[in-house]
């Protein structure tokens, strides 16, 4: 009895090891301080999209293993003439087996083209991979520019606040009017809209991540850990251009299907031979025995496959033009890419030595001049904007400059 409750035990052991874990339990995998590095991982192995893109190579590689294949033999038994009786001798009783050769190259030809094709549909779900990179960067750096405006959103709430308490004060003791403290009020609510608005966009796209990167449970709180930052030059446009045509994985993808339409072009000119159906057999005819030999094969008088051949001829011919033109579109991506990524540089480069500097001490001295008395609220309230739209141009084109770095290694195929 007890020997019987131990296995049972064994059992239920053995069954919840081998049970997956419910969805609360996996997704404590997911880190609470999330990097750009694991975003993208995880993006790799567990985005719906990619993983269904990735189907597409068990497809081609079933097609694959057809295409190697040889035909089947076939087997005929065939009786004539039995009228009852002995059934062996009182008949004509034929038995053949015929197998069917490929003339030409026909074979060899037909798993050219399914190798073509597999390598095709690689390059196709590694572009997808690509593609899938870029817009886990761009909407994790989303996350980053929230975070970075709620940050100067709230830093500049708080400052309205001590000036909301030092103005209750100063209409406490009869200093100004209710007229002007009721001004900063109204003007904190705008930076409380910003905060509130700052706050929205950082839940919109962790959102959004959360999706691209395969997790159901839009709650789940996690961080990340990049900060805005100008980072490195990308380089020169000429070794970019060189990348891109070497690199890109669309590229490979349209090249590969060249390759699988020169290869059809080759396989439909060897259907113009037609196949040989060699055959050997065993005859019985009523007691006396023979054997059949011999090969059967169409005359290729009238179809010689004349509308295949040009069929696959024109095929060969759009894809090696499709070829040029995805090559001019990636440069034309790579430049597009290049040029932004320079302006968005010069555009950070102005705002970070001379606008945000002189906004950032306008309003510093608007604010030792309000308390001075030597400007009133309306100044000192409109260098407190100024500097808070500076501010958030400044982080939204630090934003920009990684969008525009991420979008000149999409182009080049990283």
């Amino acid at each position: 009895m007890k020997l019987m409750h131990l296995r049972g035990f064994i059992v239920l052991i053995l069954i919840l090891c081998g049970t997956p874990l419910p969805a609360g339990a996996q997704r404590q995998e997911f880190p609470r301080m999330l990097s750009l590095t694991d975003a993208l991982q995880i993006a790799g192995r567990q985005n719906p999209g990619l993983l269904t893109e990735m189907t597409a190579r068990q497809i081609a590689s079933g097609d694959a293993a057809t295409a190697a294949l040889l035909p089947n033999p076939e087997v005929l038994i065939r009786s004539e003439g039995f009228r009852g009786g002995s059934f062996v001798d009182r008949q004509e009783l034929f038995v053949e087996a015929s197998q069917e050769i490929q003339t030409a190259g026909k074979r060899t030809q037909r798993i050219a083209v399914a190798g073509a094709n597999l390598r095709a549909t690689e390059a196709d779900i590694d572009n997808t991979a690509r593609l899938l990179r870029f817009t886990v960067k761009q909407t994790y750096f989303q996350i980053v520019l929230a975070r970075a405006d709620l940050a100067v959103a709230r830093d500049l709430l708080a400052d309205f606040d001590r000036t909301i308490r030092s103005k209750e004060e100063q209409f406490r003791l009869g200093e100004i009017s209710g007229a002007e403290l009721r001004r900063v009020q109204v003007e904190r609510f705008r930076v409380f809209d910003d905060v509130v608005a700052a706050e929205l966009n950082l839940k919109q796209a962790r959102v959004a991540l959360l999706t691209l990167l395969g997790v159901t449970d839009p709650t789940f709180e996690f961080d990340v850990t990049e900060e805005l930052v100008k980072g490195e030059p990308v380089g020169s446009l000429t070794p970019l251009h060189a990348e891109a045509l070497q690199n890109r994985p669309d590229l490979k993808a349209q090249h590969q299907r060249f390759v699988r339409a020169r290869e059809q072009k080759g396989l439909e000119q060897a259907r113009r031979f037609p196949n040989l159906f060699p055959f050997v057999g065993y005859k019985r005819n009523f007691s006396e025995d023979s054997v059949l030999f011999g090969v059967s094969a169409p005359l290729p008088l009238f179809n010689r496959n004349q509308g295949g051949i040009i069929r696959a001829q024109a095929e060969e011919e759009r894809e090696s033009l499709q070829l040029r033109r995805s090559e001019t579109q990636a440069l034309l991506e790579v430049d597009q890419a290049f040029n932004r990524f320079e302006s968005e540089r010069r555009r950070l480069e102005g705002l970070e030595t001379e606008y945000l500097p002189k906004a950032r001490e306008s309003r510093e001295i608007a604010e030792a001049a309000h308390k001075l008395g030597a400007i009133d609220l309306t100044a000192f309230l409109d260098a407190q904007r100024t500097f808070r739209e500076v501010q958030r141009l400044y982080n939204r084109s630090l934003y920009e400059l990684s969008i525009a770095r991420f979008q000149v290694e999409a182009a080049v195929g990283r």
